[in-house]
């Protein structure tokens, strides 16, 4: 039988504050949501200020990147490009902010942010994926 890794919740823990200070630092108001490799969620924060609307556009992200194992820059540049097919992927979200998270060359789970422009949001993310990295050794 195969041996599946996981996310602890130290890790998750560790994603979610280091994604939150990276957000303050810049004074970014925004949601962070960290899913499991099936997409389904394991932390949620959002920041003072940030929009209603971020909340569950940070959910759908981290899921996309999750179950499609792409950062969901990936689908939003395929649509700038002219690929709409990409358009019509049930449940992914083609805009920047969400990165799916490896170990070992396996999905783990994802984090994505929503809430300032994708670039901030993917930064945040980025953040978020430096901490579990740093637990690794990576």
């Amino acid at each position: 039988m195969r041996m599946k890794p996981e996310l602890e919740l130290s890790e998750v823990d560790g994603m979610l504050a280091a994604a939150e200070e990276e957000a303050l630092r810049n004074g970014w108001a925004v949601s962070i949501a960290i899913v499991d490799d099936g997409g389904y969620l394991l932390a949620f924060r959002r920041l003072a200020g940030a929009s209603k609307s971020s909340t569950q556009i940070a959910v759908d992200k981290a899921r996309s990147a999750a179950i499609t194992r792409r950062p969901t820059r990936f689908f939003e540049d395929m649509l700038a490009s002219g690929r709409t097919g990409a358009a019509s992927l049930a449940g992914v979200i083609p805009m920047v902010g969400g990165l799916p998270a490896l170990f070992e060359g396996q999905v783990v789970g994802a984090i994505a942010v929503s809430g300032v422009k994708g670039e901030f949001d993917e930064q945040i993310a980025e953040a978020g994926l430096a901490f579990l990295y740093r637990c690794e050794g990576r």
